[in-house]
This record gives C-alpha cells, sequence and structure tokens, in this order.
C-alpha cells in the first residue's frame, strides 16, 4: 500500500527559472532517492504537490516542507492510501521563458492541460490549481509565519 497527499503552499521569496530549475533538480534527486513520485507545480508564488510512495517516506518529505522557511501557508488539501502510483516519475510544472530548453523533469502541465482519466480527488485539485490563475501572495512574501 502507498500514501498519497496533496498540499499547497505560499512561497515566502520569489522564484525565478534558475531558481526553480534548481528546486526541480534538487527535489528530483531527493525524491528518487526516497522512492517518491508525484508532480510539484509552481505559479504565481504557489506551490501545489502531490506527493506518492511508501508512507514513512511521504510523511517525512511533507514535514520537511511544513518546516521549510522556503514555504508559508501550508494546507493539506487531501491525504489517503493509493494502490497504484498516479504520477510513475517525480516532476514539475512551473510557468517559464518559452525560448529555454526545459531541464529534464520539467511538465508541461501548466501548458497543455492534462490528458488523464484519473478523476481522484489529487488530480482533480492539481487540474483546479492549473485552471484557476492565483494572485501572488505578496503579503506573505518575507514572512516565515506558520498557522
Amino acid at each position: 500500500m502507498l500514501q498519497s497527499l496533496v498540499y499547497m503552499s505560499s512561497a515566502t521569496q520569489p522564484f525565478d527559472d534558475p531558481a526553480l530549475d534548481e528546486v526541480l533538480n534538487y527535489s528530483r534527486e531527493r525524491n528518487t532517492a526516497d522512492g517518491l513520485t508525484g508532480m510539484l507545480v509552481h505559479r504565481s508564488g504557489r506551490f501545489m504537490q502531490l506527493l506518492e510512495g511508501p508512507h514513512d517516506a511521504v510523511i517525512a518529505t511533507y514535514s520537511r516542507i511544513v518546516g521549510d522557511p522556503r514555504h508559508d501557508e501550508v494546507r493539506l488539501l487531501v491525504e489517503e492510501s493509493i494502490h497504484t502510483r498516479r504520477f510513475p516519475e517525480w516532476t514539475m510544472a512551473f510557468d517559464r521563458d518559452e525560448q529555454v530548453e526545459p531541464p529534464e523533469g520539467f511538465d508541461e502541465f501548466l501548458a497543455s492541460g492534462d490528458a488523464s482519466a484519473d478523476a481522484s480527488r489529487a488530480r482533480e485539485l492539481l487540474r483546479w490549481f492549473r485552471n484557476h490563475p492565483m494572485a501572488a501572495p505578496t503579503a506573505s512574501l518575507g514572512k516565515h509565519r506558520r498557522d
């Protein structure tokens, strides 16, 4: 049995393309080592991530994210046991300069959408995030408040 969770957070600092590329590379390496897959989506200063894998690894990673000063307003949206991974690799999607070649693990989810027939709550949350532009959380940038 595998664990899956989806959370949303606000960035405490702005992330440009090079910083997001760095997050992508580091996270793919770390999550692969921990047996985790999923998708991280960034848009307008907000993150939404679906993590899936062994229960202890998912919970440890989520706990690390909650304690990461780059995240604020971390909210757990869905947590469930699953039998099969929905995302067999770990990828990341974010708005980026189309003139620059995307790094390995970059997903076109924000630009092209999701053709999956998966109607799970987790997948629907990612679709919602993609389809509902959000104002950047400028009020929280630079703060490290935890609720």
